[in-house]
């Protein structure tokens, strides 16, 4: 669970762009994407993940007031756990997450880049390292 709870904010969605597959953020760069400022990241309002493994299941918003509201679901029968916590960014553009999952009692903290290719948003935890495979913004917000 531990291994699963630190890549939270790097594991591939329902791609909707380049590829149906994990992208990684070279090819997402090779595509044109760009890194978003930091009023850009703002900007975006409020963002959701939803993320299906073969450990657990994670919905969590990334409110536009900086906090964090979500559910984890673990498939090996260690049940469910309310994800609540906070998120902020940095000068650099890079957004933090502090969430904790109380059932669980398991705190997990997340960094990440913010890109941007047409009309889609991405995340990954690396604004240099070409392999590390990035995240697709679900689109709006709301728990499933």
């Amino acid at each position: 669970m531990n291994c699963w709870i630190s890549s939270l904010g790097a594991v591939a969605l329902a791609w909707t762009g380049i590829a149906q597959a994990q992208t990684s953020l070279g090819q997402l760069l090779d595509h044109g994407a760009v890194r978003l400022s930091p009023a850009e990241v703002q900007a975006l309002g409020d963002v959701r993940y939803r993320r299906h493994a073969a450990d657990a299941d994670a919905y969590m918003t990334l409110r536009a007031d900086g906090t964090v509201v979500g559910m984890v679901h673990n498939r090996q029968g260690h049940g469910s756990s309310e994800a609540v916590g906070t998120w902020q960014v940095d000068g650099n553009g890079r957004r933090c997450a502090d969430v904790e999952l109380p059932a669980f009692r398991m705190r997990m903290q997340q960094c990440g880049y913010t890109f941007r290719l047409g009309a889609n948003v991405y995340f990954a935890p690396s604004d240099s390292d070409r392999s590390v495979v990035v995240t697709h913004h679900a689109g709006p917000a709301f728990l499933e």
